[in-house]
Formats: C-alpha cells, sequence, structure tokens
C-alpha cells in the first residue's frame, strides 16, 4: 500500500479516469463533476464535518430526553409513547431515511458522478413521487392496523394502558411520510458532501418535541409527545429542501417538476435495490421490537431504561461511527462507478480506521463511567435511583457493542457503493437469529433488561465480522483488504486504549475516593477528571505511536512539515 494518503491520491487521480458515456447528451465535459461540485475536502474533513454538525443535534436531542425525563420519567407514560413510536418510526425510517442512503444515494451519486446530470435529477424527481406514494399508503395502514401493531410491539399492555398506546401510534403514524421525504432531501445533499445541513437538520425534530412539550403537557399530557414529533418531522422536511433545490438548479435542473413517469428504468433500478435494503434494515431493527415486547413482561420501567440507554449510546454512535460511515459512503459510490478500484479499498480502509481510532475509548469510558454519565443525563424530576440503576446497567452493555454497530453501517454502505443490496439481508438473517437466541438466554440472567442490550451488542459484533469478511472476498481485484492494512492501527488502539485505562484508574481512583457519586457536581467533577486524564492519555499516546487520524483532526502537521489537506 503507498505511503500516500487516500485522500491526497484521490484529489490527484488523472481527470482522464472519468468515463464520458451521457456526457454528450447532457452538454457535460468528462470533468463535469469537478466542475458542478466544488471540491469539500476529504474523508477526515467529511468525517469531522458531519461529527460537529451530529453533536449538535444530538445534543438537543438529549435536551430532548431531559426534558421528557422530567416531565414523565420512565413510568407508565413514557412506555406508553416508546411502545406507540416503535412501529411508525421503524416501518417509515426504514422505507425512508435507510432507504435512500443505500439504494437511491449510491446510485444518483454514480449517475451524476460521470456527467449524466439531466439524468439523475429525473431520477431525483421520480423517486421523491414514488416514495410518497408508497409512505402515504403504508402510513394508512399503520393507522387501520394499530390495534395488531400495539399487540405486537407491546404485547404485556393491557385496558386503558393499550388503548392510550393505540391512539398515540395513530397519532404519529404520518410522522413517518415526513421522515421519509426529509431523509429523500438528506441523501441528495450527502451526496453532494453538503455535510453540515444534512446532520443539523435533525434539530428541528428535538425542537418540536421540546416546545410541544413545555407548551401543551398541561393539557394534553403525554399527547404532546406526538404533537411535537409530527411538527419536528415537518420542519426538519422542510429546511433541507431549499439546498437541495439549489443543488438542482446549478445545474440546470429542478427538483420539483412533474415526475417524468414510474417506467424509468433507473427508478427501476433503485426499487430492485431498495427490496433487499428494507429487509434488511427490517430485520435489523426488528431486535429494538424484540427487545421491548421482551421487556413488557419484566418489571414497570424496563422499556424506558432500554429507551433512554439506547439513545444514550446512540450519541457517540452517531457523532462517530455514524459519521464515519456516511463521510465515506459518497465517495465509495463514486469510486464504484468510475471503476476506481484502489480509491475504493483506500476510502473504506479509512473509515474501517476511523472507526476503530475514535470508537474504542469510547467504548472504555462509557463502561468506565456508566451510572454518573446516566446521573448526569436523566437524573431529575420523577427519574429516581431505581431507574438510574436500570439505565446505567443497560447503557454500559449496549456500549460493548459500539465498535461492531459502527463495522455494520459502514460494511452496509460499501456493499450498497457496489449496488449489492442482497448480500446484507442474508448476513442480517443470521444475526438476528443470533439475538434472538442471546436475547432469551440472558435476560433469564440476573442481568434481567440489561441482557437484552448486551445480546444486542454480541449480535452487532459478530453481524460486522462476516460482512466484513464477505466484502473482502467478493471485492474485485485490486479493492481487498489485506490484514497488514488492519493490525497496524487495530494494535496501536489497543496500546492507546492501555494507556487511556491505567491513566483513569490512576486518576478515578483518587477521585472516587473524595467525590461521592451521588450529586450532579461531583459526578460533573469525577468524569471530568478522569475521563479527562484519559482521553489525554488516549491522545498523546495515538500521536506517539504514529496514528495519522488523531493526528490530522488535530490539524498536526505531516512529515512533510505541511499542514495535511483534509
Amino acid at each position: 500500500m503507498s505511503g500516500r494518503d487516500p485522500e491526497e491520491r484521490e484529489r490527484n487521480a488523472p481527470a482522464s479516469r472519468v468515463p464520458t458515456a451521457g456526457a454528450a447528451a447532457t452538454g457535460s465535459s468528462p470533468t463535469a463533476e469537478s466542475s458542478s461540485e466544488p471540491p469539500r475536502g476529504g474523508i477526515i474533513r467529511g468525517f469531522a464535518q458531519i461529527g460537529a454538525g451530529t453533536l449538535v443535534s444530538r445534543v438537543s436531542g438529549f435536551a430532548r430526553e431531559v426534558v421528557t425525563a422530567a416531565f414523565f420519567g420512565a413510568g407508565t407514560s413514557m412506555d406508553i409513547f416508546v411502545a406507540a413510536f416503535t412501529i411508525p418510526n421503524l416501518l417509515c425510517r426504514t422505507l425512508g431515511e435507510t432507504a435512500v442512503e443505500s439504494a437511491f444515494m449510491p446510485l444518483f451519486k454514480g449517475i451524476h458522478a460521470q456527467g449524466e446530470h439531466r439524468r439523475a435529477w429525473r431520477l431525483a424527481t421520480n423517486a421523491l413521487a414514488a416514495l410518497a406514494i408508497v409512505l402515504v399508503i403504508v402510513v394508512l395502514i399503520g393507522i387501520a392496523a394499530a390495534p395488531l401493531l400495539v399487540r405486537i410491539v407491546a404485547h404485556g399492555f393491557t385496558g386503558e394502558v393499550a388503548d392510550a398506546t393505540i391512539r398515540m401510534t395513530r397519532l404519529m403514524f404520518p410522522f413517518g411520510l415526513l421522515i421519509g421525504l426529509a431523509a429523500l432531501m438528506g441523501a441528495i445533499l450527502l451526496a453532494f458532501r453538503r455535510y453540515r445541513v444534512y446532520s443539523l437538520a435533525p434539530i428541528l425534530l428535538n425542537v418540536g418535541i421540546i416546545v410541544s412539550v413545555l407548551t401543551l403537557s398541561g393539557r394534553l399530557d403525554y399527547v404532546s409527545l406526538g404533537v411535537g414529533v409530527l411538527v419536528g418531522g415537518l420542519l426538519q422536511f422542510l429546511v433541507q429542501v431549499p439546498f437541495a433545490a439549489r443543488l438542482a438548479r446549478r445545474d440546470g435542473e429542478r427538483l420539483f417538476r412533474a415526475p417524468s413517469g414510474f417506467r424509468d428504468a433507473d427508478l427501476a433500478r433503485v426499487s430492485g435495490l431498495t427490496g433487499p435494503v428494507v429487509l434488511a434494515a427490517g430485520i435489523q431493527r426488528v431486535g429494538v421490537v424484540v427487545d421491548r415486547t421482551i421487556a413488557s413482561f419484566l418489571v414497570p420501567g424496563s422499556i424506558s431504561s432500554l429507551y433512554y440507554s439506547f439513545r444514550l449510546v446512540h450519541l457517540p454512535y452517531a457523532i462517530l461511527a455514524l459519521a464515519a460511515g456516511r463521510a465515506v459512503a459518497p465517495v465509495l459510490a463514486e469510486h464504484h462507478a468510475l471503476g476506481r478500484h484502489a480509491e475504493f479499498r483506500s476510502a473504506l480502509l479509512s473509515g474501517i480506521r476511523m472507526n476503530l481510532v475514535s470508537l474504542v475509548p469510547v467504548v472504555l469510558l462509557s463502561v468506565w463511567y456508566a451510572r454518573p454519565i446516566v446521573g448526569i443525563i436523566y437524573q431529575r424530576g420523577a427519574f429516581d435511583e431505581t431507574d438510574l440503576a436500570m439505565t446505567a446497567s443497560a447503557f454500559a452493555l449496549y456500549a460493548v457493542g459500539l465498535v461492531g454497530m459502527g463495522g455494520v453501517f459502514l460494511f452496509i454502505r460499501a456493499f450498497a457503493s457496489r449496488l449489492n443490496t442482497k448480500t446484507p439481508v442474508k448476513v442480517s438473517l443470521v444475526a438476528f437469529a443470533l439475538s434472538v437466541v442471546l436475547k432469551l438466554l440472558l435476560v433469564r440472567t440476573p442481568l434481567a433488561h440489561a441482557g437484552l442490550a448486551l445480546a444486542t451488542s454480541l449480535a452487532a459484533t459478530v453481524h460486522a465480522i462476516i460482512l466484513f469478511v464477505i466484502l473482502n472476498r467478493t471485492a474485485p481485484e485490486g479493492a481487498a483488504l489485506r490484514s497488514r492494512d488492519l493490525l497496524p492501527t487495530a494494535g496501536k488502539v489497543a496500546l492507546a486504549s492501555a494507556a487511556l485505562l491505567a491513566a483513569v484508574w490512576a486518576v478515578d481512583g483518587w477521585a472516587g475516593i473524595r467525590l461521592a457519586d451521588v450529586t450532579f457536581g461531583n459526578r460533573i467533577a469525577r468524569i471530568a477528571l478522569g475521563a479527562g486524564a484519559g482521553g489525554a492519555a488516549y491522545v498523546f499516546a495515538s500521536l506517539a505511536l504514529g496514528l495519522s487520524e488523531v493526528r490530522r483532526l488535530l490539524g498536526r502537521r505531516g512529515r512533510g512539515g505541511t499542514r495535511p489537506r483534509v
């Protein structure tokens, strides 16, 4: 493997590699892509931009959770909301967000990269119309089938609790249409690497819920949560529309126009890719339904504790794992479309390294400080000590699977960039079966509801390993990764992690004695001292060991004495 940066090789790739097919039809030159899409930096820069935007978005999400926890605790009201939101969120995010990112975006990006701009935007218009029709049908079916869906998701609910959950499910089902259309706008922005708007748009969903709870909860109680979901979903769609429309106008096209017909060959290709994507994502997310179904038979608050803990672990997952996968995804799609297998391999390797370097220390710190972290975020108002203990145990065991979860996301995007969506669904079936078996076994142990979290983490890790092995074995010549590509990074991350643990153990041993884990201020101080020392040790060790991802994220100078372009 060359010692040059993957991003540097990508920037310096000769223009003659770009195929000219379709250029004459569109009036584009062979380098139309580079002229119409100004450079936005490499994968590291994309990772940083998505991560920063997602951080702001997720902080607003935790503000939402703080507000809902203070108003409704982890009791029956939140159980109703969480259970009612499960199916609308599961079905419609799968049909919307996951499908458009894995089926629509790679093909749209590949067509546009080849200079066929008119064809690409025709696909976008047709996809928007088709997605809207499909989601309207799904919403109507979901509203009608709400009683059956609630029995599946929360079979342990009876009487008024079950009736209230059915009403909430019907209220929130239109969210699926709104979030699906928002996802398509986001996929267009992602294809053009407009990372900031893409990652900041979800803030508006959280704003809608917070404002609704603060202003309407006195009159509507927990129903205010459902109203906020609908308002926030609408805002998330509307805020992205002007940016996507501007990209179309830059190419001399319009985003909103009469669709050219649903017999379009490219739309048919997206539809063919979508089926396996939806099935794979549905299988993966049904694990959440299984968790909540099993938890509905456990002690009260089990569903809410799993929900709060998964939301908490989703913060580093979204900021780091999803940022790595989404920064790499459009690059992988472009390289595949243009037949640049070596660059595809380098981009995928960069995504894997970013996952390892960023997620391993987060796993260690999350497990070590699970209880004070949960206490800082959630313990106020109706959220009591029992809620704290249940949520902290689940959070720690969800965190164990962060690296595996990040790997699954990245590798599914890699398969999608090759326009192969069938293999991931087969692997998802195996992982789902393993997950169910582990959940049924571990929930019977003293871990109880936390056993469901551990089972999810173990299954995700196995899922990622299987995907990686198959992805590598089926790679075109020049695109396969070798062990020597990954082992040095893994070894350096392990050594840097050892330095982190040593620092945390030394500092926390002192701070833990002096700072009782019972007040907000003491918890903040304990984490700031221990995690701060551990994080500093990890960074210094990484720099000493030559982990380039850490150096470049910090903006350090490269070997040649110049600041690396990221």
